[in-house]
């Protein structure tokens, strides 16, 4: 294969971001979103990754962006640091062809042309775990689950009261400030959990163009969850979030600009948890609303085509019952409901069904097969089946898993109402189609020396046909059909009991079927690595690299590949209480993610950190 090179040369010089795995069993450590029940790693027959808190304070990530961009698979995109918007792509999938959640609520912004959600104002603060599955995960979530999933976890409050609080400065005239505070008693829990950041920023314009002007951002972030016991089979939750930002972005070109982007996003889910048959039949039933505002402003003016706004309502049941050891079935209903007023009147509908079986009748084999109906007010219905298969040799430390799926994505509500006056038509396109995938993967993870060293590669081909995009015929049609293949290569060492090296590696051959054009944005190589050491107990430093392939674009000469190395430290002098700081783009790099927009340059930050 025309990249073996690179593959055999990443397999021996990177090491990998599977987080929780060092000196421990990985493959015992559970995860919710494959399933959307708890299950063991080991019989999850899908490629996920888990990114626990503990990663993200010792990465000191300020954005979430940042440190998915270090997952295998996943790359990102955005037009100008500190607020710009931010596009994820998990194995060469748009943005809007992922589906994000925060605590199972669907964020995705429906009123975006494409219904993608925008990463740039996603902060860390509050946040236990985040998993990423990749691949089509339609069976469980539904329409925009094409590429994958990203599901953000917070913490659930525990007996009695315990907290932390966080304060860092640094470039750019940069301040970030936040806390979390968590407790309850055996009846009643809460965990709530703030922050907010300011800086001047960098001009969103490349400054090596021409562009002098900073461009500031403001971020004010807020989050609950209250948990009630109702009885020993029965309890309840409260969840909620409300997002404030302010940034300024730059004109068209771009260059210098004084627009200004606002943007503020709630939400609030209850969700009910019933448990009967000794505990053998879960069930949980939510209620779950979302809301997006967004306007801008042009010169200090309100910008009449800068106002955009959504709502979401899902009312969902899932239910899991055990039958016996060896069987185990899932089983949901979902309705939901989608508005953009700045848009369309008009609402739309989705009403879906599923069902999921797993078999365990050999030892270490996990074999599930599913199938799932959507039916759209609109454009009708779709059917998705799934299976998969995971084998788990405890002894050798060895995973095999394959699977094969199908995915779709509703058209959005932009692309179903957009009328194209300029292009002569007077109406939307009646016969738009949603996109529909068909991909599967095949993979591995192996456990060496005692646990201290994890391997892993995975092959992943998927193809999607009806491809949404603007044609000027018709306005938004089913105009393409993609195929995106690749493998994903991960290693992570624990060389000594303070040394750690980890990374890991991406290929991606994504192409328009019909011209054999690359996908635009998607970079055919990409990599992560770092090394981690414990100086001593109280003192911790990380030194990573990130690189990223060429990427073509549709308007643009596209960006020339680039590597970017960073450095962080933490010391420990007291109890929980830490200082750390890093210094991001250590060699002042010059890059660009898309073209001719900025990136910082050589950039310092320290903070101060602690727990109660």
């Amino acid at each position: 294969m025309k990249y073996q090179k690179h593959l055999i040369t990443a397999l021996l010089s990177s090491a990998a971001i599977l987080p929780a795995a060092q000196a421990e069993d990985s493959m015992q450590e559970v995860v919710v979103s494959a399933t959307r029940y708890e299950r063991p790693l080991s019989q999850i027959g899908s490629s996920v990754s888990v990114i626990t808190a503990d990663d993200l304070e010792k990465s000191q990530t300020v954005f979430i962006q940042d440190i998915l961009q270090n997952v295998p698979g996943l790359s990102l995109n955005q037009n100008g640091s500190f607020g710009g918007v931010s596009s994820l792509r998990i194995r060469g999938a748009a943005t809007a062809q992922t589906v994000v959640l925060i605590d199972g609520v669907q964020i995705n912004d429906v009123s975006a042309p494409g219904g993608g959600f925008n990463f740039a104002n996603l902060d860390p603060g509050g946040i236990e775990r985040i998993e990423v599955l990749r691949g089509p995960q339609s069976i469980m979530y539904g329409s925009d689950a094409i590429g994958g999933v990203v599901n953000i976890i917070t913490p659930t409050g525990e007996e009695g009261l315990g907290g932390s609080l966080f304060a860092e400065t640094g470039s750019y005239k940069t301040f970030r400030a936040g806390g979390h505070i968590a407790g309850g008693n055996d009846k009643l829990n809460f965990s709530l959990s703030g922050s907010g950041i300011t800086t001047d920023g960098i001009s969103k314009a490349d400054e090596n163009n021409g562009n002098s002007e900073a461009d500031g951002y403001r971020n004010i972030s807020l989050h609950g969850k209250v948990t009630g016991k109702l009885s020993e089979n029965h309890s309840l939750a409260i969840i909620s979030r409300y997002v404030d930002t302010r940034s300024e972005v730059d004109g068209f070109g771009p260059v210098d600009g004084d627009n200004v982007d606002f943007s503020k996003e709630f939400l609030i889910a209850g969700r009910g948890f019933f448990n009967y048959l000794d505990g053998a039949l879960q069930n949980t039933l939510s209620v779950e609303y979302s809301k997006i505002d967004r306007r801008s402003e042009a010169g200090g003016a309100p910008n009449p085509f800068g106002n955009f706004g959504g709502e979401r309502f899902n009312l969902d049941y899932f239910g899991h019952y055990t039958v016996n050891d060896d069987f185990g079935i899932s089983f949901g209903l979902q309705h939901e409901e989608t508005k953009a007023e700045s848009t369309s009147p008009k609402k739309f509908n989705i009403d879906s069904v599923f069902s999921e079986l797993s078999w365990q009748g050999v030892e270490g084999l996990t074999l599930t097969a599913g199938l799932r109906y959507d039916d759209h007010n609109q454009y009708g219905g779709t059917t998705t089946p799934r299976l998969t298969a995971a084998y788990y040799l405890a002894d050798s430390g060895t995973k095999i898993f394959a699977n094969w799926g199908e995915g779709f994505k509703a058209p959005s509500i932009f692309q179903l109402t957009y009328i194209c006056g300029f292009c002569g038509l007077t109406a939307p396109n009646a016969d738009l189609k949603p996109e529909e995938s068909n991909g599967w993967e095949v993979g591995f993870e192996q456990a060496l020396w005692e646990n201290r060293i994890q391997l892993g590669a995975t092959y992943f081909d998927q193809k999607i046909k009806n491809l949404i995009d603007f044609d000027f015929s018709v306005g938004f049609g089913n105009i393409n059909n993609v195929r995106t293949k690749g493998i994903e290569l991960s290693l992570e060492a624990e060389l000594t009991d303070g040394l750690i090296v980890r990374g890991n590696y991406t290929y991606t051959d994504a192409k328009d079927k019909g011209s054999n054009i690359i996908l635009v944005r998607v970079p055919k190589n990409a990599a992560f690595a770092e090394v981690q050491w414990q100086v001593v107990p109280e003192f911790n430093v990380a030194f990573s690299m990130t690189y990223n392939g060429k990427e073509t674009d549709r308007f643009s000469p596209g960006t020339d590949g680039w590597t970017r190395f960073d450095l962080k430290a933490s010391y420990e002098f007291s109890d929980g209480i830490e200082v750390y700081g890093r210094v991001d783009n250590l060699f002042d790099k010059e890059y660009q993610q898309i073209f001719g927009y900025g990136t910082p340059d050589r950039s310092f930050y320290a903070g101060v950190r602690g727990k109660f």
